[in-house]
């Protein structure tokens, strides 16, 4: 690739950050965390469930439909 002019020549790739390396990504992590661990232990709401089921359910009706089974 030494011969293309320099306009034309792609940039080296940067060498991706581990996230474990990198202070930012570590605090960012851990303010996360400290932010919504609580919240995301909880359990999903049964309305939320039913209306998960519902939209399943239904998706499935409208497949069989467009396949002609039903």
């Amino acid at each position: 690739m030494t011969d293309m002019p320099a306009r034309r020549r792609r940039p080296a790739a940067a060498t991706p950050c581990q996230p474990e390396d990198d202070a930012f990504d570590l605090w960012l992590t851990a303010s996360l965390r400290d932010a919504f661990d609580q919240v995301a232990s909880e359990p999903v709401p049964e309305d939320l469930l039913r209306m998960i089921e519902e939209d399943r359910a239904e998706r499935e009706r409208l497949r069989k439909r467009r396949r002609g089974e039903g």
